[in-house]
């Protein structure tokens, strides 16, 4: 009885002229959405390209000063941090344009420093110790940036083909005296509200399975984007999400359409719902967070920066050329006691500029986090982050490239450190040049940046679509035990 009633519902739907939208809308979305991605100017081909090219710098760059010697390697740094191009970005664009593509990298060359006697260091050139920078991105905001059709979007426009198809799945046959006939049979609400919702989740997602796989063929024959045993299993998960979230909206439908006398009436009201969990309370949760910790600008980070960094330059070299400095002499490997006074002022400007850097990302990054954890009441959010969890995409994606890029600061710092300590000849005072080991490295033994996807956030929005599920599931269970057959 369950799949004649579900039989009977997917009929239904086939003959209406919802069907008939959903059903051209659909494919053309799917196709723009593979010729955008696929055949974009500017798509993966494009930033998988320059993501080689900063990595094969980077790579000559550690080459070039691991053979001038250690120390030169130390100060210098590794090259600019490129984050690796997101291969599924095509499901989940996660406003990428507007996220910094690499963290660089800030080293700041010096000379003509001078003496106690107003003697000038002319033969010395120093290098400040490299740095991170957070950089914001050089995309353009333009209009073709603001609605990106990825597979969100088409999520979105899926959960409002599904409230036009359940506003009236009980509400119309209560008014039409079809569902009194119904319950005349032997089986009961339970199975009926089961059959109903089986009938509608195929009618949806049949269709959108078939867009997928037109999707994915264009895609696959475009060439532009290579696909790998665990891209297959990211776009399988996130079928499945798509199928999460079509079941909320389903169940919320039938919600509707058994508390309503008509069927407008649970129109009007599902279509208010839809658009405050899909858009009103998102911005507005948003809008409130971005009030509680205003983020200071640029140009007052790049301020303050500097009268620190001033204030460390008076007290380390007063202005007055006549008094004795605490940089008055050039370091050198015969000069120990000056060396040190130069590794204290090298780490000073160091841990200031990694600190105000590090504090302002920080601080945008928790804002976005308390952003996030708030919006996920909408399971439209819900399904969004985990989308962008599963193609590696968004704010959470640049947080863990930056926690690595950090992670490999470490590191490298770590190495410079170790490789010094097995030069007998070094002073090994970190970090100066001529405190450091002047023997050339073998580049191959210097650490590479290698970013990590992290699939941990995709737990959270699955549970919750899922809780979702369950919610409304019971509520739509109990309302049409409740309600009236006529």
């Amino acid at each position: 009885m369950i799949w004649h009633i579900a039989k009977k519902e997917i009929y239904q739907n086939l003959t209406t002229l919802r069907f008939v939208l959903m059903i051209i809308l659909l494919p053309i979305l799917m196709i723009a959405n593979a010729l955008i991605y696929g055949f974009g100017d500017e798509g993966y081909t494009a930033e998988i390209r320059d993501y080689n090219r900063k990595v094969t710098q980077g790579l000559s760059h550690i080459e070039e000063y691991a053979a001038k010697g250690l120390g030169e390697l130390a100060m210098t740094g590794p090259s600019e941090i490129p984050k690796h191009p997101a291969q599924l970005k095509f499901c989940a664009d996660g406003a990428d344009a507007f996220i910094p593509g690499s963290i660089t990298i800030a080293a700041r060359e010096g000379g003509g420093r001078s003496g106690h006697d107003g003697s000038v260091f002319e033969d010395y050139s120093w290098r400040d110790l490299w740095s991170l920078e957070y950089l914001p991105s050089n995309h353009g905001g333009d209009a073709t940036t603001l609605i990106k059709i990825d597979w969100i979007f088409i999520g979105v426009f899926m959960s409002f083909f599904v409230i036009l198809f359940t506003f009236d799945a009980i509400a119309g046959e209560r008014v039409g005296g079809t569902l009194s006939l119904m319950m005349s049979n032997p089986i009961s609400r339970g199975h009926v509200l089961l059959a109903k919702y089986l009938g509608t989740f195929a009618t949806v997602i049949v269709p959108l399975l078939i867009g997928v796989l037109m999707n994915l063929l264009i895609i696959y024959l475009s060439g532009s984007i290579p696909f790998d045993s665990g891209s297959w299993l990211r776009i399988v998960g996130m079928i499945g999400l798509f199928a999460l979230h079509i079941s909320i909206f389903i169940f919320l439908g039938l919600f509707f359409s058994s508390r309503v006398s008509n069927a407008i009436t649970g129109l009007v009201w599902l279509l208010l719902t839809w658009v405050c969990l899909a858009f009103i309370f998102p911005s507005l949760l948003g809008l409130f967070v971005g009030t509680l910790d205003p983020i200071p600008s640029i140009e007052r980070i790049s301020a303050e920066k500097r009268l620190q960094l001033a204030n460390i330059e008076d007290e380390f070299q007063p202005r007055e050329l006549l008094e004795v400095t605490k940089l008055s002499e050039a370091p050198s490997v015969d000069n120990p006691s000056a060396t040190r006074q130069w590794a204290i002022y090298f780490k000073r400007r160091f841990e200031t500029k990694t600190h105000i850097a590090d504090a302002r990302v920080d601080q945008q990054l928790r804002q976005v986090q308390l952003a996030r954890e708030l919006t996920q009441i909408s399971p439209t959010v819900c399904f969004q982050y985990a989308m962008e969890g599963l193609s590696n995409t968004g704010i959470v994606s640049y947080m863990n490239f930056v926690k690595q890029a950090r992670h490999y600061r470490a590191t490298f710092i770590d190495f410079i450190k170790t490789e010094d300590r097995s030069d007998p000849d070094s002073l090994h005072i970190y970090p100066v040049r001529e405190g450091l080991s002047q023997k050339p490295v073998d580049p191959n033994t210097v650490p590479r940046f290698e970013e990590r996807i992290s699939y941990q956030s995709v737990i959270f929005p699955v549970a919750l679509l899922t809780l979702f599920n369950i919610m409304f599931f019971t509520a739509a269970q109990l309302s049409f035990l409740k309600c009236d057959l006529k």
